[in-house]
């Protein structure tokens, strides 16, 4: 048997040790440099607003809240980037909009996306429409965690500015988009819970995009009667506006009828919305989205059928 003396016994051990230690140092310096890769590759919590910031075209449907928990799981699995959850014409139920967001919640889908939340935004059309200037409304919707705001009739720039001060919080010393200044209380419990983010995160992330490019709200604006197309050029000039909906319902309505002026008013708003860099919506279905998506249309809402012919007109499949 060899003896090997205690002094080289003792360098080699040190050796390993140190050998040892720098293999786990190069482990965590990998590890660190995935975590910050995903972290900086996944800016926002929602896809749906990462989709819009790289200029693509965005798929939702209406929430099938007679369906209850089961259509919200069902919804969950399915193809859109958002859920137009709508108070308007339907029931201004906070309670069912909060058990709504909770089944979207996919604990198999936030494991492989390797973000907190649901991939699906929730947008909330609100009853109340701009000439009533209402503010109550839409904190609720938000601190319940709403991830966006659908105000319908918006008829100027000054109902417009409201929504977006009605969104925001009064921002803190030091940023560079204090205006439009906030209006909305700080008090977002069931919000944090379900974004799944801390108070102080979602304080910093709960702001209009891109009018905060970090921002992950956003505010849809509803054109759809003659005074809003008359001053659509001044309210989209808003600091704080996310996209402009031209609603081919009602500016039927307004318009008598009559398809030709119905088409034209909105092609008006697809006009000041490009113009003002601002995506445009309207509603589809499978027979009209293809021909949307190509004069312009980036934010399109339907059914599934519809969803699954835009995606592939778009090039998302």
């Amino acid at each position: 048997m060899i003896m090997i003396p205690f002094r080289e016994r003792w360098k080699g051990f040190l050796f390993m040790k140190r050998t040892v230690c720098l293999s786990l140092m190069v482990v965590g310096l990998l590890m660190a440099s995935n975590t910050r890769t995903k972290s900086q590759s996944a800016q926002h919590l929602l896809d749906v607003v990462e989709l819009l910031a790289n200029g693509e075209t965005v798929f939702g449907s209406f929430a099938n809240t007679e369906s209850g928990a089961a259509g919200a799981v069902e919804m969950s699995r399915s193809q859109a980037d958002y859920i137009f959850f709508d108070m308007e014409h339907g029931t201004l139920d906070m309670n069912e909009m909060r058990t709504y967001m909770q089944y979207l919640l996919d604990p198999a889908k936030i494991l492989r996306r390797g973000r907190p939340g649901t991939d699906i935004a929730v947008w909330v059309r609100i009853p109340a429409n701009g000439r009533e200037m209402n503010e109550w409304m839409i904190k609720n919707a938000l601190d319940q965690g709403a991830h966006g705001i659908i105000t319908p009739h918006i008829e100027t720039a000054e109902q417009a500015l409201h929504v977006v001060r009605s969104m925001r919080y009064p921002q803190r010393i030091g940023v560079t988009d204090i205006e439009p200044e906030g209006l909305r209380g700080s008090g977002p419990g069931n919000a944090v819970r379900y974004w799944g983010v801390s108070g102080s995160e979602y304080l910093s992330k709960a702001d209009v995009w891109p009018l905060d490019p970090n921002g992950e709200l956003l505010n849809m604006i509803q054109i759809e009667n003659k005074i809003g197309i008359a001053n659509v050029e001044e309210i989209a000039k808003v600091p704080g506006i996310s996209m402009l909906m031209a609603a081919p319902g009602d500016l039927g309505m307004a318009y008598g009828g009559d398809p030709a002026a119905t088409e034209e008013a909105i092609q008006t708003v697809l006009r000041v919305a490009t113009a003002a860099g601002l995506p445009c919506a309207i509603t589809a279905n499978a027979s009209d989205v293809e021909r949307r998506i190509s004069e312009g249309f980036r934010v399109l809402i339907g059914g599934p059928e519809m969803i699954a012919v835009g995606r592939r007109a778009a090039g998302r499949e």
